[in-house]
């Protein structure tokens, strides 16, 4: 099955082709890029690149997958706008996943606890717990304190990944049972994506383009400013 996935939520913007069955990964063809660029200018030439270099063309796709959130707003939609549009041309099945269960699989097997964790800004964090390859939380938009207090709960190393990982160890006051993995696998990476789509795909989730949407946590910063303006106007 060859699948083109896309990452933008953060960051990072990353896309790649994979040819994934029985949910092994076989060819792939992966560029990923953290310049600084905004997403609108880079993420469509990450998509033509790996389709190009990867010697495909989008007609031979059998299923695109997105990172569709949690994430920055911006980039979340740039996400999912994208992949509509790829799609719509060939009517292809699409897959949004969860981009902490993709981060999952960047270092699944890494560590028996396992903390995706994206900075949400304002002393926030989008994060998920997962033991031995269990997810045992949902997605979810939460404090440093009330996280730390979880993972320490726990009683056992947990490792971090995504690209709040670097800033949430920061905060902690100890160093020894909250770690960080390698560089390379803390960032977002659309191979994993590609393969959160691949079983999305299998258990009867892949959807019309038109249905695809965001995933958001909470209520973007223009809307909460709203909200803040009105409650001071009454």
């Amino acid at each position: 099955m060859k699948i083109l996935a896309i990452d933008s939520t953060a960051i990072v913007a990353s896309s790649a082709v994979c040819e994934i069955e029985n949910g092994a990964v076989g060819r792939y063809c992966l560029f990923t890029l953290k310049n600084g660029m905004t997403h609108s200018e880079n993420l469509l030439p990450l998509v033509d690149g790996a389709l190009t270099a990867g010697g495909y063309d989008l007609s031979a796709i059998d299923l695109i997958a997105v990172s569709a959130g949690p994430g920055s707003f911006t980039g979340v939609r740039i996400g999912v706008a994208t992949v509509k549009g790829l799609a719509y041309s060939g009517d292809k099945p699409v897959c949004g996943v969860s981009t902490l269960d993709a981060l999952y699989r960047n270092i699944a097997g890494m560590a028996e606890v396992i903390c995706p964790i994206m900075d949400a800004r304002r002393h926030q964090f989008y994060n998920a717990v997962f033991v031995n390859g269990v997810k045992v939380t949902p997605d979810r938009c939460a404090a440093f304190e009330n996280i730390y207090a979880e993972l320490k709960a726990i009683g056992k190393k947990v490792l971090l990944c995504g690209d709040g990982a670097p800033l949430f160890k920061s905060l902690c006051p100890d160093d020894g049972d909250i770690i960080l993995p390698p560089v390379t696998c803390t960032d977002q990476n659309a191979v994993s994506v590609a393969l959160c789509g691949y079983d999305a795909f299998i258990n009867g989730k892949a959807l019309k383009q038109n249905v695809l949407q965001p995933i958001y946590l909470r209520a973007s910063q223009a809307e909460r400013t709203l909200s803040e303006r009105n409650n001071k106007d009454k």
